[in-house]
């Protein structure tokens, strides 16, 4: 499933955040969209058409459920995820059949223990709440899972598990994965499509192969590993673009071994 917009001129009320005339698909793929914040789109998905100009909608016929945004705002209707996934199973009337096993191997599948089917989300960390909210998009098999700032205080050790998730989910699953973020290099060896907007208009426009095109600095920090590619090669050391820190150090162990 994927989002279109086409021709969108709008302007949020919420944040000091706009677009000018913007057409851009958001495939099935995994999307790195910085620039402007997930609520934008969400606005503008969830609302009445003649409030916009333009025109925004899914490829595919999807319901409410199909398009899950894990973001600070997102609202939590009960106390806990068991209560929470039996009232949207009502609500979306999903007929789920044992519900305790979905909860289960969705917490499995982020890595979370089976403890936080009851626990109270008021007890929970920020992290843990994101996590539970993934959970809740896996339950619900949501199409689009769309993620807005996820890595902020995220554990090193726990985001290179959930990049790992989100490459499966997108590979094997077929997930519309969109990322809104503005730290690239988190991201940088999983993503495919790089989509950057300044001052409400698309300035950068590209997939994962432009990775090391100088013009994307231009309006986002410069990964690390091209930083010291960057050095590596200007010391006389030849490398290939690398987008991976573990193949990088591998390359750099055989070119010492060959000299």
């Amino acid at each position: 499933m994927e989002i279109i917009l086409d021709n969108v001129s709008y302007k949020s009320k919420k944040i000091d955040e706009y677009l000018n005339n913007i057409s851009y698909t958001f495939k099935q793929e995994i999307n790195f969209i910085n620039g402007i914040n997930a609520s934008l789109i969400k606005d503008l998905l969830f609302q009445e058409k003649n409030t916009k100009e333009g025109y925004i909608a899914l490829d595919k016929k999807g319901k409410k459920y199909d398009i899950f945004f894990i973001t600070d705002d997102y609202k939590l209707y009960k106390d806990n995820l068991y209560e929470e996934i039996n009232y949207l199973n009502k609500l979306y009337k999903l007929n789920f059949k044992n519900i305790d096993k979905r909860i289960i191997n969705a917490l499995k599948m982020i890595n979370l223990d089976i403890t936080y089917i009851s626990e109270e989300f008021k007890l929970m960390s920020s992290n843990e709440l994101k996590l539970v909210k993934l959970a809740i998009a896996l339950i619900l098999n949501s199409k689009i899972i769309v993620f807005d700032y996820f890595e902020k205080g995220m554990p090193y050790y726990q985001m290179n598990y959930i990049k790992k998730l989100l490459s499966k989910l997108n590979k094997m699953y077929n997930k519309n994965i969109i990322i809104f973020s503005d730290d690239i290099d988190c991201y940088i060896n999983i993503v495919n499509n790089i989509l950057v907007i300044n001052n409400g208009n698309i300035v950068f426009n590209g997939t994962n192969k432009d990775i090391y095109n100088d013009d994307l600095y231009k309006y986002i920090d410069e990964p690390s590993i091209i930083s010291f590619i960057k050095y590596l090669k200007s010391k006389g050391h030849e490398f290939d673009s690398y987008i991976d820190i573990k193949e990088l150090l591998k390359a750099i162990y055989r070119d010492v071994e060959n000299k």
